[in-house]
């Protein structure tokens, strides 16, 4: 709801969901977004009733977003919001709601309420909101409510018992929210924290990732996206449908499953970390890494990412974490294309003419020719060597040779790994590890 339509929560003052049907027709469900909690002095809603806002009588009132916050310390606005949204809620056939709330706290001074009580408003409102959110969860109990509030301002664990996912943060490119998501997690289960694949470049740093890593940080999560399908190539697109068909697969143990951070980031250390985590930063750490584990053990997702590259870094090695030590699995990546134009003018020494960077010639080029990424398979390691000694990753591109046995991991890379339960035989050629070339 924008902001200037604060305050209009009556169906015969706004266009009800009606697209619902169709939208239902096609294999979709439809939501919508609201923010009820807000009025705009220009609406009849505070025409009628002003002193449901929050205000401080004789005092100027400072506005934002052109929205003044209804006081629900007061049951009057409760009931009428309850009446309100369920009027709403049942105007079509909605599955999802978002639930959001922008506006900070301001002039928080409760007409209900008696002078000596406005210290209990900020308490009351949220007990009031409460009250509000039972009655329509219970009264729509297949809605899927979304809470968000400037973002992630609103995730606390009573709200919880209403919203069972909520809105991470507005800023959706993937180095941040690696950090936002790795926050979360030390309160918080995967199966509550929404996390989309947007537009490159981001719309919040205007930084330009792969889609590749967007994917996997926001797999580690509720996974949604946010942008404009009509706009990206075929190849885009190909890349999502495999990605959405990944993601069914392994969902249960991403959204599930027990979730273990790796490489400590560097700005938590203190001392010299510089040794230690060799290009690390006070903004992003050398590298992510993340394991999720089903609860029988049996199945596990890695992932890293790389925030900057480092100069003549070629080994990289990933350590899981969780498994059950003394079984075996299989471990393996994500098979991948690599755009021959992330190598740039470098084209041209493999390439028969002259082909100028970033020209038509180039992006032709690239639409014909793919260079298939490098496979990591191993058909049978103990959970206990994935964990203490970790997996030796294909040698990385450091300035010479590229080919399906070298890694393209450059900045903002990553990558997703698989690891299965699986009976297994050791190779005695080659100790612990059995890895096939392929």
């Amino acid at each position: 709801m924008p902001a200037s339509s604060a305050g209009l929560h009556r169906t015969e003052n706004t266009r009800p969901p009606s697209c619902s049907g169709k939208i239902k027709s096609l294999g979709m469900d439809f939501g919508i977004w609201v923010e009820p909690e807000m009025v705009n002095v220009d609406s009849g809603l505070y025409r009628n009733h002003p002193e449901w806002a929050l205000s401080i009588p004789g005092r100027i009132h400072s506005e934002g977003r052109n929205q003044r916050i209804l006081d629900l310390t007061n049951p009057d606005v409760v009931d009428y919001l309850t009446e309100a949204m369920t009027g709403v809620f049942s105007s079509g056939d909605i599955s999802y709601v978002k639930w959001d709330m922008n506006r900070i706290f301001s002039d928080a001074f409760s007409q209900y309420l008696p002078a000596e009580r406005q210290g209990e408003v900020f308490h009351r409102y949220i007990c009031g909101l409460y009250r509000l959110m039972g009655r329509l969860v219970e009264s729509f109990p297949d809605i899927l409510f979304e809470g968000c509030a400037s973002g992630g301002c609103r995730s606390d664990l009573g709200i919880l018992c209403y919203f069972p996912q909520i809105w991470a943060s507005d800023n959706t490119d993937p180095l941040c929210r690696a950090a936002i998501q790795e926050g979360y997690s030390y309160g918080y289960p995967q199966s509550v924290v929404s996390a989309h694949v947007s537009a490159s470049p981001n719309h919040q740093t205007l930084r330009a990732t792969p889609l590749e890593t967007r994917f996997g940080v926001a797999a580690f999560g509720l996974l949604g996206y946010e942008l404009n399908l009509c706009d990206l190539r075929k190849e885009e697109l190909d890349e999502v449908r495999n990605q959405i068909k990944w993601y069914k697969k392994w969902r249960d143990v991403l959204q599930f499953g027990d979730f273990y951070r790796g490489m400590e980031p560097a700005w938590l250390n203190s001392g010299n970390t510089s040794s230690r985590y060799p290009g690390a930063t006070d903004a992003f750490p050398a590298e992510y890494s993340w394991t999720c584990v089903s609860a029988d053990k049996s199945r596990a997702v890695g992932f890293t990412l790389q925030p900057l590259v480092r100069p003549n870094v070629q080994y990289h090695r990933f350590v899981a974490r969780g498994l059950d030590p003394d079984k075996r699995y299989s471990f393996s990546n994500i098979p991948r294309k690599v755009d021959i134009r992330r190598f740039g003018d470098l084209i041209n020494t493999q390439s028969p003419v002259h082909i100028r960077q970033d020209s038509l010639g180039h992006r032709v080029a690239a639409k014909f020719v793919k260079m298939d990424g490098e496979k990591e398979k191993y058909t049978s390691l103990s959970g206990a060597a994935l964990m203490e000694a970790g997996v030796s990753l294909t040698g990385s591109y450091t300035g010479t040779g590229m080919n399906d046995q070298t890694r393209c991991y450059q900045d903002f890379d990553s990558r997703i790994f698989v690891m299965r339960e699986t009976g297994g035989t050791e190779d005695e050629s080659s100790g612990d590890v059995e890895k096939e070339n392929v």
